[in-house]
């Protein structure tokens, strides 16, 4: 039991101690990133592909074909229903439920 609590102390320790130098002795010649730089940068990026892009222009003449102006409308109107009870799961009255 002895030996099973002391090899656990060991392994935690050691992650312990793997995990504070992975975290805090790394190169450290990076400097931190700045919101202002990581903005202006896709800023950039997106008006240089935005300026690849060519105008969009649709083809209106559809408008004024004959086949187009002859389609008929084909929808059925829906007649109002009435509305059920309140409270769907409350007893409903005049039914015995045995």
């Amino acid at each position: 039991m002895k030996s099973n609590t002391l090899i656990i102390i060991i392994i935690t320790l050691a992650l312990a101690a793997g995990a504070y130098w992975y975290f805090f002795m790394g190169t450290g010649n990076q400097p931190p990133l700045s919101a202002d730089t990581t903005v202006n940068q896709a800023q950039t990026r997106f008006r240089t592909l935005a300026s690849k892009l060519q105008p969009v222009s649709f083809n209106i003449g559809i408008f004024s074909d004959a086949r187009f102006n002859a389609l008929v409308d084909i929808t059925t109107p829906v007649s109002p229903e009435t509305i059920g009870r309140l409270d769907p799961f409350a007893a409903v009255s005049g039914v015995s439920g045995e």
